[in-house]
């Protein structure tokens, strides 16, 4: 668990450049960083069937839904220093749960019990 809640809080940094460039940049076009989006959005969500199948129901679940939350708010972002929209700022949200995630993922350890009902990570 500690070893994806690290790479999670590194995907996490380069999502946030991403985002950064994207919307301050006067560049026209974003490939790579439109492909750190969706990589990580990637990330994220088999993280989220990771955390379902290690019976970490709700967290995988939330997962998933912030992923989904994350595309709709992220599929326009505005350019060129230009306001986000409502629907931009909603991303907020999927960074801050994987952020949280992250954390709770690099700090956590399987309990002994779990440990005997799963194979180790």
């Amino acid at each position: 668990m500690r070893g994806r809640g690290a790479i999670s809080l590194i995907v996490l940094i380069f999502t946030w450049l991403a985002l950064d460039d994207i919307t301050t940049d006067n560049a026209d076009q974003f490939p790579l960083e439109y492909t750190v989006l969706v990589l990580a959005g990637m990330w994220f969500a088999v993280l989220g069937a990771w955390l379902i199948a290690k019976r970490r129901a709700l967290a995988g679940v939330c997962s998933l839904v912030a992923v989904a939350v994350g595309v709709v708010a992220f599929w326009a972002l505005p350019h060129h220093r230009q306001p986000p929209s409502l629907v931009n700022n909603l991303g907020y949200v999927p960074l801050a749960w994987f952020l949280g995630l992250a954390i709770w993922l690099a700090a956590a350890r399987l309990s002994p019990k779990s440990a005997e009902i799963l194979p180790s990570a």
